[in-house]
């Protein structure tokens, strides 16, 4: 299916303010980004739509971003939307311009690498403007949208929580959400600091 979003989209919201462990240096800064993107050429797919998918035609409004079409409108990689697009830099988008962009259709439980941080940013603000409370049942996502609530699942322990999405984060390579403190110890991963975990957005 192909859904065409024409010039009257209003413009995306404004990013909320990053938190002290909030996007790295470089990104999607006007310096690095092709170099990130060049990295990631080699490993994102061809344009295209695949099982579970929809693939959406827009068109840039002003003050849109390639960072804020995919972090805060579509919940896509926008890294993966410039490739689509054949865009190597991030400034090279204009009001008028079609994009296309491939976004998941209800994608189900998947199985997530999970982190945690907790007393170095207790009461330091996050991505959402909230104060960082290591005991509450929050969590660091990379793209979804703030105040998502999602149900983590550990299957080694059976634990199963919901929480909600108010930071952004973990940039290592390799994982895909930070947990607070208290949601690691319920879930059981406070010990092990890395492990897997069933998401399930609600």
């Amino acid at each position: 299916m192909t859904i065409s979003i024409g010039s009257t989209v209003p413009t995306v919201e404004e990013l909320p303010a990053n938190s002290p462990r909030g996007i790295p240096p470089g990104v999607p800064g006007k310096g690095s980004f092709a170099q990130v993107l060049e990295a990631k050429v080699s490993k994102a797919k061809a344009p295209g739509e695949e099982a579970g998918q929809t693939v959406i035609e827009y068109v840039v409004q002003p003050g849109d971003t390639l960072w804020k079409l995919g972090v805060k409108k579509f919940q896509a990689d926008p890294y993966q939307i410039a490739r689509d697009n054949g865009i190597r830099n991030p400034d090279r988008i204009y009001p008028g311009q079609k994009l296309v962009i491939r976004k998941e259709i209800n994608p189900g439980p998947r199985e997530v690498t999970a982190s945690w941080y907790g007393a170095d940013y207790h009461q330091k603000p996050t991505a959402s403007g909230e104060r960082f409370d290591m005991y509450k049942d929050t969590l660091a996502h990379k793209t979804l949208p703030l105040g998502t609530e999602v149900r983590l699942t550990n299957a080694r322990t059976g634990a199963r929580v919901v929480a909600r999405i108010n930071d952004r984060g973990p940039f290592i390579t390799g994982r895909d959400v930070d947990l607070s403190y208290g949601l690691a110890r319920k879930l059981g991963m406070v010990n092990q600091g890395v492990g897997k975990l069933s998401m399930e957005i609600l």
